[in-house]
């Protein structure tokens, strides 16, 4: 994979212009009732247990129901499944509002909705991976870099700011916003559906979806390249994760920072992810795909050693802004790389096996985050404690680096933005 190539800049089409509104929109509707969630949990209960298995059940069909639905997204047109899945989501929501006017909600129910809400939003978010390639041909890598960026600020800057404010209206309010986000989004892509073709792949139409649904993984494991992505998304994911799960300890211990400073924080980080999302198609044409990759799992390495060998507020904030882009450039990069490599009958079910890794290895490195702080706490002291899953993470990151390097170039090739691989009896068409 010595580079991948891209077509020369052009101007995205008018519907991925519309496709990227009803995604900003889905994402703002998502940041709006991840606040709202566990603030109408807290209402119900004192438990931190029931409150965080509210938050549990939004992500849990995730791990549930991902390569399932990766089939269906394989067999179905994918702008209709999402506009579907959006009106359901808009359903859901105004159920809930409307029941949170009108009487009480037991902590069982507000689970319920979590996990209905989180099934919908992985059939939305597997189609929508696997439909930016039909919507911006010959853009790739560039429309990826609008739709992270657009995820980044909608959901961190527009819709959790917005979700807090609106429960000061009342707490069915974020959750009726919900349900008008999503229906608007549904609408425009109904409109979208009928102005361009939406088929869903005749090869995928063979055989049951039962027996589809594990493909995703046998096609990952059989191709050098994909197999290569999906175990760097497991470890980056679970380092990553195993850092978060300290992370509010250690910006208040390690940092002295109170909850505005971590507020600042989080937001350099973010600002940090909407600019590696931006510029990842410049760096894709300009180092190729493999030199791209390394140079964003070297970054984030040194970075992170850097935050747990040097942990003061100011370097910090540094240090964050750029690993959060270097995390988003190999991002939007990889998802890139899966979307040309890969042929379109397939594409949901490789899709939907990453956004399994990448959510199931999370829940992995929380718990071992946790663990590690634990476990170094007596010998270390709390405040080298909270340091430990940074050391980790830049040093293991620098193993992966080594591991990665001859073998990103040996097992990839020249991925073209013209159109698709030639060939479709493997996932890459190698």
């Amino acid at each position: 994979m010595s580079r991948a190539s891209t077509a020369p800049r052009t101007p995205l089409p008018s519907r991925f212009w519309i496709f990227w509104s009803c995604l900003t929109a889905g994402s703002a509707a998502d940041g709006m009732t991840l606040i709202a969630l566990t603030w109408a949990a807290s209402t119900v209960t004192d438990s931190a247990l029931a409150i965080s298995l509210v938050a549990m059940a939004e992500r849990l069909p995730w791990l549930l129901f991902a390569l399932p639905m990766g089939a269906v997204v394989d067999r179905l047109p994918r702008i209709g499944l999402m506009a579907t899945a959006g009106a359901a989501r808009a359903v859901a929501m105004l159920a809930l509002g409307g029941l949170l006017l009108t009487s009480d909600v037991s902590i069982g129910l507000l689970a319920a909705f979590a996990l209905f809400f989180g099934t919908t939003e992985v059939a939305y978010g597997i189609a929508a991976d696997t439909a930016v390639p039909l919507l911006a041909p010959g853009g790739v890598a560039q429309a990826n870099g609008h739709v992270r960026a657009s995820q980044i600020l909608s959901n961190d800057f527009v819709g959790r700011p917005l979700g807090g404010l609106l429960l000061k209206a009342g707490l069915a309010v974020p959750f009726l916003g919900n349900a008008l986000l999503n229906g608007a989004s549904a609408g425009l892509l109904l409109a979208l559906r009928r102005r361009m073709e939406d088929p869903s792949p005749p090869s995928a139409r063979d055989g049951s979806t039962g027996a589809q649904a594990l493909d995703g993984l046998r096609l990952v494991r059989r191709d050098p390249l994909l197999r290569l992505l999906a175990g760097s998304a497991a470890v980056l994911n679970t380092l990553y994760a195993a850092m978060l799960a300290g992370q509010v300890l250690f910006v208040r211990e390690s940092l002295g920072l109170g909850s505005l400073g971590y507020a600042l924080l989080l937001s350099a980080a973010a600002v940090g992810g909407v600019a590696g999302s931006q510029y990842a198609r410049r760096l894709l044409d300009r180092l190729g795909a493999a030199r791209s990759l390394l140079t964003a799992l070297l970054t984030m390495a040194v970075c992170f050693l850097g935050v747990g060998f040097l942990p003061t507020a100011p370097v910090v904030v540094v240090l964050y802004a750029t690993a959060s882009a270097a995390v988003a450039f190999w991002s939007v990069s990889t998802l890139t790389l899966r979307q040309l490599a890969v042929g379109s009958h397939v594409l949901g079910r490789v899709n939907a096996t990453f956004r399994m890794v990448t959510f199931g290895m999370s829940v992995v490195g929380m718990l071992l985050g946790g663990v590690l702080v634990e476990a170094a706490t007596g010998p270390l002291g709390p405040e080298q404690a909270l340091r430990v899953p940074y050391w980790l993470a830049g040093a293991l990151y620098l193993l992966l680096l080594v591991f990665l390097k001859p073998r990103l170039t040996a097992a990839g090739s020249d991925v073209r933005e013209e159109g698709e691989p030639d060939g479709q009896d493997t996932p890459s068409g190698r």
